[in-house]
């Protein structure tokens, strides 16, 4: 079973009938609008990675606590580093977007050029074909009126001619002239008829090579955008894999230095460079007092009794 083709599945038998090149044009108007939606799936994911670039990069600068010490201040600074980098992943992939969104650009561009012109030719051959065969089915319409005129002329002389007797000479001389001249027309008509259905055929044979070579163009660009749309969003999906190898990469070193904090040795660490002496406030001697009675100080809202 042959494989069906373009060249030989949108024909329309209708000499001024244009199904197959609306068609076939749709189809290509169609392409470039998927294209054109991908190119900007493209172009928006681009800015959207690198916005989530900024703002993780921004996320990080605000991080500005320096107080901390020991596993738990390096783990902490090699998550901000991390993020960084998980940052950075991301606008590399946000120009790796933009470029794919070129790509899409500039093939469409082409394949548009390359369509618009075979449209434009196929459409001004049909529009030739359309005014030959319009002005030959004119032409032959009035071929064969001028036909059955002369017919009938000739008709009505071998009538004439076969009643001698009834008709007057004049009559009969006058429709030979007129038989004549009807003959002379109809040989006009009839050169003007060939003619004009030598231009038509020439006319159809142009505007059907020039189809032919469209439909195998349009399948060909059709056959290219497919397999280049395939590949681009192939391509997509590599780059989607990417961001989550290289985030899952940071994330693990995050889980490699968050692992090892020491909660003991910071805290010991801590105490080293920040205790503030061992020795703990003295106890205070009781005055001695007569009877019972209780002196009070009032000193910033604390109460010491003797």
């Amino acid at each position: 079973m042959s494989t069906a083709r373009y060249s030989n599945s949108f024909w329309d038998s209708d000499i001024n009938g244009s199904r197959g090149y609306d068609e076939l044009k749709a189809r290509i108007r169609e392409g470039k609008k998927l294209s054109n939606e991908i190119e900007n799936y493209f172009r928006q994911r681009a800015k959207i990675e690198r916005d989530y670039a900024k703002d993780l990069q921004k996320l990080v600068d605000n991080c500005k606590h320096k107080n901390e010490l020991g596993s738990l201040e390096k783990a902490w600074r090699d998550v901000k580093t991390d993020t960084a980098r998980i940052a950075q992943t991301h606008d590399t992939a946000g120009a790796d977007f933009d470029k794919l969104a070129q790509e899409m650009s500039s093939f469409t561009d082409e394949q548009k050029r390359q369509s618009k012109a075979a449209e434009d030719a196929v459409q001004k051959l049909h529009s030739n074909l359309k005014s030959s065969y319009s002005k030959f089915t004119s032409q032959e319409k009035t071929f064969h009126q001028k036909g059955e005129t002369h017919d009938e002329l000739l008709n009505s002389i071998k009538f004439m001619e076969n009643t001698r007797n009834t008709v007057v000479p004049k009559e009969l001389e006058k429709a030979r002239v007129k038989e004549s001249k009807a003959k002379d027309d109809l040989e006009k008509n009839e050169n003007s008829y060939k003619n004009l259905h030598e231009e038509v055929t020439k006319s159809k044979a142009a505007y059907e090579s020039e189809m032919t070579k469209m439909c195998e163009l349009f399948q060909t660009l059709d056959e290219k955008r497919i397999d280049h749309t395939r590949d681009n969003l192939w391509k997509c999906t590599n780059l989607e894999s990417r961001i989550c190898v290289e985030q899952d990469e940071y994330a693990e070193k995050m889980r490699q230095n968050i692992e090892p904090c020491d909660i003991d040795g910071d805290i010991q660490l801590y105490i080293k460079y920040h205790k503030t002496g061992s020795e703990k406030p003295r106890k205070y001697r009781k005055s001695p007092v007569k009877g019972k009675s209780i002196v009070k100080y009032s000193i910033s809202r604390i109460t010491f009794m003797y």
